[in-house]
């Protein structure tokens, strides 16, 4: 099976190499037309930091026609190539900086390749009836495959996570509680830098201060050389790091009224051959509130009723360290390593009123105290390499990454009578131990400027050993999980996944196209130790993927692009053993859950409108194999949650964005995305086709800047009611509000901010089935008003522009001969 695996690849590869025609040079042939090149580097002015993805456009001395251009790299370097021989200007310009010219280059055949050299941009300010305003940079930047986030931007996240980040940008929605989704699904990647987490996406997004984040990337429809991985796409999430010669770094607090508190810190040392870095951070961040449910099951003749109420604590403690260097042999040999330990404990507490009681007559009142946690630590170990060459754009890089860690969710419930006596309780512990390693590298060569070629490995190796133990009681008393233990098991999970993958890219002036096409075979198994026999997958599965790109006339582009995806079930979703999260509500695994394939399509139209844009997407996604989380009465008034392929779902829905300054000090980013949703399948051998839902989600920023120095913002987001397979979630707004000054020549920077600034975000879920009923809402205490500090040391500075990770974007603006 292997074999024939490899030798499907290097049939692809070799059908894309074949297919590329030769580049054929003879320099000794002077009748051959003559070709010269033109290279440089784009930098920030004064402070020397590379402006990624700054633009070069190169213009003929006679008649001003735009002849050739390019973007800047990471380094802040470009190289253009094709030009003939005249004489020609260059301007280069990035947004929120002047413009800069570089005239008198003449291309002939005794001066074929020039360096421009170093073009320094300066920072734009424009004055306003006497008060300078710097101009603003995007918060949000689309690219020809994401959407780029810079949270600078949103002081309404200074204080906050990844997570009060994504609340700010287009295709994702976070509810109350705090839950992401992407168009509707809780199902994505997330990567940190371009590599894997080894956490849940939840607790990777909630782990990450803001503060620390230089960009995060969107990318709905990723390319072959992704992972395919989650049914929504990828959350890629970049971190920062100073490129400023000798010691800088940076040092933020915040606190909050609900009492959570952060602190993070960042520096950095180079010199010359050597970048060392070192970070960490220390959080407990809190969502204190309210809450109320009400269960009803109808499994017997007498309908059992469960009503609580009370106060909620939930929070987050988390804290990392991570160092590392990077060792630069010369121009085109670079070594990366890094080692990170971190920790964390999702925890929630509550105090409740409970009252049971049935049609039969049986009635009591009592008082509950629960107690949840989910606590873990991993440490980390990273190496990267990566070499370039003197021929633009060709590029070899790898990585190995190793990870290892502990993990334990416990929870804990305890029923007393008015009289403050145990009625019953319950205990229970789910924890063992993980290992990950992961290997990949990636080769690009370009033919030339319009075409390339990359191609690249990876191995993923997991290995995942847990126990499982419950406890009751009617009295106090010490008890330790014991394999001994009746309700004591434990599963042995073991995934090994290698994929290869191809693109082949090519641009013209108007059209541009990339075809990709990524093969993975996965061995899976999990032994179960209540289970004879294993469960085990060995399968290949092909994921192809195209994106083409047309320029139309007036500064307007139409995108288009098809991806096939996965989405495997995690680890716990195949566990079959039951897990008691208190004493009426318990859930379960299926090991027989297959993973969802994911057909997803999209169309995309920009168009320039001055320093801002319009943009709009239509996007269909088709869902195989649906997982859902299905909700059944256990026994009487104990509800079971169960995992299970349901059928089929279809979203189909358009994703609107407009970006513009109604007037110099104004900017305002105004987003909407609306999608019908549809499934259809069979839950528990009951046929399923609800009615098609319509659900909608709208947000206003509003970002004012009143001088250099303050920035204020605010902004609106609603979200319309949702339809699942067994329920429905209420609608919810949230307003927020936040103002940033800037002191001592921007050194230190200090962030007021208020959230859910009218207590307009509530949490509400109803579902039901054949034998129940429930419900249940979360109240949040707002508004919470917060103060955040964050103070540079020696001007560090973040690299400007919506930088790549290293794993590189899908296709650059070259590559699709923008």
């Amino acid at each position: 099976m292997r074999r024939n695996i490899l030798t499907f690849l290097l049939f692809v590869l070799g059908i894309s190499v074949y297919a590329q025609p030769s580049a054929v040079y003879n320099t000794s042939d002077n009748s051959a037309p003559l070709q010269g090149s033109l290279k440089g580097k784009i930098v920030e002015s004064g402070s020397n930091v590379p402006l990624e993805y700054a633009n070069i456009a190169i213009f003929s001395s006679a008649d001003s026609s735009l002849v050739s251009g390019a973007n800047a790299g990471p380094d802040g370097s470009f190289m253009i190539t094709g030009i003939k021989p005249g004489k020609y200007y260059a301007d280069a310009k990035f947004i929120g900086y002047e413009h800069s010219f570089k005239a008198e280059i003449e291309v002939s055949r005794n001066n074929q390749h020039i360096d421009i050299g170093v073009i320094e941009l300066m920072p734009a300010a424009e004055n306003i009836d006497e008060v300078t305003v710097v101009a603003q940079d995007r918060p949000i930047v689309y690219e020809i495959d994401k959407k780029v986030i810079d949270p600078s931007q949103f002081p309404t996240a200074a204080n906050g996570t990844a997570v009060d980040i994504l609340a700010n940008t287009p295709s994702v929605v976070v509810d109350i509680e705090g839950n992401v989704s992407m168009r509707g699904s809780s199902s994505f990647t997330v990567l940190i830098d371009g590599r894997p987490t080894p956490f849940e996406a939840a607790d990777a997004l909630e782990q990450i201060p803001a503060s620390t984040i230089r960009n995060i990337e969107i990318i709905t429809n990723p390319s072959a050389k992704y992972d395919p991985d989650g049914n929504a796409g990828i959350i890629n999430i970049n971190t920062k790091k100073s490129k400023i010669t000798g010691v800088s770094g940076i040092v933020n607090a915040s606190g909050d009224t609900n009492g959570s508190l952060s602190g993070d810190f960042l520096l950095n040392f180079k010199r010359e051959k050597v970048n060392f870095f070192v970070s960490g951070n220390l959080s407990d961040r809190m969502r204190n509130g309210e809450y109320s449910s009400l269960n009803k099951t109808f499994a017997t003749a007498d309908t059992i009723t469960t009503q609580s109420d009370g106060d909620n604590i939930r929070g987050f403690k988390g804290w990392s360290l991570k160092t590392g260097f990077d060792y630069f042999f010369d121009d085109y040999n670079t070594l990366t390593f890094n080692v990170g330990l971190n920790g964390r404990n999702r925890y929630n507490e509550g105090l409740s009123n409970f009252h049971e009681f049935s049609t039969s007559g049986f009635n009591e009142l009592s008082v509950t105290e629960t107690l949840g946690e989910g606590k873990g630590e991993e440490l980390s170990f990273g190496l990267d390499y990566k070499k370039t060459f003197e021929e633009a754009g060709r590029e070899f890089t790898a990585f190995a990454y190793y990870e290892t860690g502990t993990g334990e969710d416990y929870s804990l419930y305890n029923q007393l009578n008015g009289d403050n006596i145990l009625l019953r309780g319950q205990q229970s512990w789910e924890a063992g131990s993980d290992h990950q390693f992961r290997l990949k590298a990636d080769y690009i060569h370009p033919f030339n400027k319009r075409n390339k070629l990359e191609a690249g490995y990876q191995a993923r190796i997991d290995r995942d050993l847990e126990w499982n133990d419950v406890h009751w009681y009617n009295s106090l008393e010490s008890y330790e999980p014991s394999p001994e233990s009746e309700y004591y098991s434990e599963t042995n999970f073991k995934r090994d996944i290698h994929s290869l993958y191809s693109t082949y890219s090519n641009s013209g002036p108007i059209v541009g196209f990339q075809l990709g096409l990524r093969a993975e075979y996965t061995n899976r198994s999990l032994e179960y130790s209540k289970a004879d026999e294993p469960s085990t997958i060995n399968r290949l599965d092909l994921f192809p993927t195209t994106h083409l790109s047309f320029q139309l006339p007036s500064d307007q582009q139409l995108i288009a692009s098809y991806t096939r995806r996965i989405n495997r079930p995690r680890g716990h979703y195949l566990e079959p053993f039951i897990t008691y999260e208190d004493a009426y509500n318990i859930r379960t695994g299926n090991p027989d859950i297959e993973p969802e394939y994911i057909d997803s399509y999209e169309l995309g139209y920009q168009k320039q409108l001055g320093k801002g844009f319009v943009s709009a997407e239509v996007y269909h996604r088709k869902t195989n194999n649906k997982i859902e989380r299905l909700r059944s009465v256990y026994s009487e008034n104990v509800m079971i949650q169960t995992i299970a392929n349901v059928g089929a779902d279809y979203s189909t829905g358009l994703e609107l964005m407009l970006n513009t300054n109604p007037a110099k000090w104004w900017m305002l980013n105004l987003m909407g995305n609306a999608y019908h949703y549809q499934i259809e399948g069979e839950i528990f051998g009951t046929s399923i086709s609800a009615e098609p839902s319509f659900n909608w989600n709208s947000r206003l920023n509003n970002i004012f800047t009143l001088s250099k120095t303050t920035k204020v913002q605010f902004d609106v987001m609603y979200n319309s009611p949702t339809v699942g397979a067994q329920g429905r979630r209420q609608g919810f707004m949230f307003t927020n509000l936040a103002v940033r000054q800037d002191l001592f020549d921007n050194k230190l920077n200090i962030t007021l901010s208020a959230r859910d600034l009218f207590d307009t975000a509530k949490f509400g879920f109803e579902s039901s089935g054949p034998d129940f009923y429930s419900k249940r809402s979360f109240d949040m205490k707002s508004p919470v008003f917060a103060i955040t500090l964050s103070y540079k040391i020696n001007n560090y500075k973040k690299q400007n522009g919506a930088a790549n990770s290293d794993e590189g974007g899908m296709m650059d603006m070259e590559d699709m001969g923008m």
